[in-house]
């Protein structure tokens, strides 16, 4: 009976002592302007005061780090210790009002950094500097990295402001506002907000169960979005205006003697060896390309990306729409709509590196153009210059296809197909574009298929041996202004040519670009499904 005892009152200590350390271990830390770091940081009353005493403990899953609303410590942020899942640590702010301010000053480096740490939420901080930019500076908002391999896991960033940060725009050192580098899976960054900064906004290099979603990203120097190597990612819901600002200009001191010695191709939003990764719902304005920036496109599937889905976004006043780089395979971009993304000479409205072989396709689809030539380009030049001994592409094997697709050019706007020739490390300015139409027809299988076109083409119209030729008659066409909400002017009106016009293809259940069901297949040329129901289907292809 005494040992039975003695062993129940054992295990009465064993269950306290963890009950005892699992409440030690779910700790809130309080960061005030007018706290002390002698203090234990554990009540707002006995707050910590400054980064560095932050950057002295080590935290456990579960504990948050918050800072007083409206505070400003200069500095930079690099807490300890790791989370675990369903405990991350969290980095925040207590008490109502405006988020409390990091600022880097001149510094280098991040406002905060993580280094091989795994499952921490940060959320609702402001980084700035306001610093002018400095060769060899490298200023960045949030940085999340592993060093060991890729050891990271659960990283959110939510409802965060970063900005007035001129980091290094060119060379190694490029900055990015928001980088996670090397993480396994799980990686949240939704509703922040990043403006005016070099040279990259977010960029996330990870694998499984990646988002990106509803931030909003004005005045960059580079890109604005960039996914590396996900599976099954989203990027979505966001707003980019006016990237691609800076990198390419050739008047831009990057300290390095070639003008082109860093990488200064830029687009807004992006993917390269991604799978099975969706971009939708995204508003894409105004990239500012320079001479020496080969893309500006408002997207991009980059290289070995394979059966990744470009849908329902908003592409206006950017220098192109849509970039398709080589090795990418089963690709689809559908039910877009592209607003006179004609902002830079030469235009590259869909420009493509692939072959035909590797079955990129683009389908149902708006491309409007009011002003200026607007091109499809094919580039066969020597990806890496002429003096590489690189042999240049075939041309008829060069492309993506093109299906239901609604071309409409009006007022003095024009399409026209082009192949172009050049060193892609150069200046997009200096590329000869060849007359596509005076160049043998393709080998490979028909490029463009019942398409519809309005309006000319000054080198005639692409070999679509299924061409519609018709107003699409369109309620509105050419009124988008910002906002998904502007948009219905590419609504087709009763009786419109496009209805029942096009050729199948394969889809599952979907929905068109204003949220009609889409059952297994497109009825009508172009972003608009409503049937008219005076006209039977009998199109297939």
């Amino acid at each position: 009976m005494r040992n039975k005892l003695t062993g129940i009152i054992l295990l009465l200590i064993i269950v306290v002592h963890i009950g005892c350390t699992t409440q030690n271990r779910l700790k809130n830390y309080y960061i005030s302007p007018d706290g002390n770091d002698d203090n234990t940081g554990l009540t707002k009353k006995t707050a910590w005061k400054t980064l560095e005493r932050v950057n002295r403990e080590t935290f456990h899953p579960g504990d948050a780090i918050l800072f007083e609303s409206g505070g400003t410590w200069n500095g930079h942020l690099r807490p300890l210790g790791s989370g675990e899942r369903g405990k991350m640590i969290t980095i925040s702010s207590y008490e109502e009002g405006s988020m409390p301010v990091i600022n880097i000053g001149e510094g280098a480096g991040a406002g905060i950094s993580l280094v091989d740490q795994s499952w921490w939420e940060i959320q609702g901080i402001e980084i700035t500097s306001g610093a002018l930019p400095q060769l060899g500076v490298r200023r960045e908002g949030i940085s999340i990295k592993a060093e060991k391999g890729d050891s990271i896991k659960g990283i959110t960033v939510r409802d965060c402001y970063i900005h007035d940060l001129w980091g290094q725009i060119g060379g190694s050192g490029s900055s990015t506002m928001i980088e996670i580098n090397r993480v396994t899976e799980d990686v949240l960054v939704e509703n922040n907000t990043i403006k005016r900064c070099d040279k990259i906004g977010i960029k996330v290099t990870g694998r499984k169960n990646i988002v990106v979603r509803r931030n909003y990203l004005e005045n960059l120097g580079g890109d604005g979005i960039i996914l590396h190597g996900a599976y099954r990612g989203l990027i979505e819901y966001n707003i980019v205006d006016q990237t691609c600002l800076r990198t390419g200009d050739p008047h831009l001191d990057t300290g390095d003697d070639s003008r082109y010695a860093w990488w200064p191709h830029t687009a807004a939003i992006w993917m390269s060896h991604a799978k099975e990764t969706i971009m939708q719902f995204n508003e894409v304005y105004n990239t500012g390309r320079q001479p020496g920036n080969g893309d500006g496109q408002a997207f991009d599937f980059d290289f070995n990306c394979e059966n990744n889905i470009l849908q329902y976004n908003y592409s206006r006043n950017n220098a192109g729409f849509l970039l398709i780089m080589d090795n990418t395979h089963e690709n689809i971009a559908r039910y877009n709509i592209s607003q006179n993304d004609i902002k830079f000479r030469p235009t590259q409205l869909v420009t493509m590196f692939c072959d035909t072989a590797e079955q990129n396709l683009l389908h149902n689809n708006v491309f409007y153009v009011d002003h200026g030539t607007s091109d499809i380009t094919y580039y066969y030049g020597d990806e890496y210059g002429p003096d590489k001994g690189k042999g240049k592409k075939e041309k008829g094997k060069l492309g993506a296809h093109f299906r239901n697709n609604i071309f409409y050019a009006t007022g003095q706007g024009r399409f026209r197909t082009v192949y172009a020739q050049g060193d892609s490390l150069n200046s997009a300015e200096f590329r000869k574009l060849e007359d596509f139409h005076k160049l043998s027809p393709p080998k490979y299988g028909t490029r463009f298929f019942n398409n519809l076109y309005f309006g000319p083409w000054i080198n005639g119209l692409p070999d679509d041996p299924k061409k519609n030729l018709a107003d699409p008659m369109f309620i509105s066409a050419g009124s988008g202004r910002y906002g998904f909400s502007s948009l219905d002017g590419y609504k087709l009106k009763s009786g419109s040519p496009c209805f029942n016009k096009a050729v199948f293809i394969e889809t599952g259940n979907i929905c068109d670009f204003y949220g009609n069901p889409v059952i297994n297949g497109s009825t009508n040329i172009g972003v608009y499904e409503e049937v008219d129901d005076s006209k039977v289907l009998s199109n297939t292809y």
